[in-house]
């Protein structure tokens, strides 16, 4: 007889313990965030800040109306709303940043958002067809990859990756990629490359002179 109860005691012991571990799972996962909508809110958020610069610099870029000098200014200010400056310097400069006295480093740090609203202008000023088109958004790690297409003249559409960093309260552009190519991390060789050579005030002529 005892054998006979056996297999029905086992599976209820058994039914029992999975129940304890379901009610156990549920909890932890009511106790924790929804990973999912939280990628999904960083995404949308890196993507309404591609959107405010894709608008703000086709605005000034494709306005025919503009002087050069006025589409430039224009630009400018979309950079500024959108990138984070502190990470691209931090990347930039790396521990040359040492060599930096304090009157080098002011004056970097107020070149840096021209050079880059230059540097945008340049890779994507010419050629403009239509408004470049976001096309998805990608969490990797703690950053939010925005793809975008740009109509080019040609009935090209050039591939662009921005790289989006939540940095004072929103998501800010910290790199872009053209064909895989980071922009960042080209820039960065460049930059190191001057100051090795010649040092910080080359840099900053540097800077200047591709502005102008």
């Amino acid at each position: 007889m005892i054998a006979a109860h056996t297999p029905t005691r086992w599976f209820d012991s058994s039914l029992k313990r999975a129940f304890i571990a379901a009610l156990a799972l549920l909890g932890a996962m009511a106790l924790q965030p929804d990973r999912a909508l939280a990628q999904s809110a960083a995404e949308k958020s890196a993507m309404k800040t591609a959107g405010v610069l894709v608008d703000k610099a086709h605005g000034a870029l494709a306005n025919s109306g503009l002087s050069e000098g006025q589409k430039f200014s224009r630009l400018q200010s979309a950079v500024k709303r959108t990138f984070a400056f502190s990470v691209w310097e931090e990347f930039l400069l790396g521990k040359n940043a040492e060599k930096f006295n304090s009157k080098q480093r002011s004056t970097f740090r107020k070149l840096l958002p021209q050079y880059l609203a230059k540097l945008y202008m340049n890779q994507f000023g010419r050629g403009l067809r239509n408004k470049p088109e976001i096309v998805s958004a990608k969490t990797v790690r703690s950053d939010v990859l925005v793809r975008a297409r740009i109509p080019r003249a040609n009935g090209g559409r050039l591939p662009v990756d921005w790289r989006l960093r939540r940095v004072g309260g929103g998501y800010r552009v910290i790199d872009f990629m053209v064909g895989g190519t980071s922009f960042l991390v080209l820039k960065r060789a460049e930059f190191n490359s001057v100051i090795r050579r010649s040092g910080p005030d080359a840099l900053n002529a540097f800077l200047q002179n591709f502005i102008a």
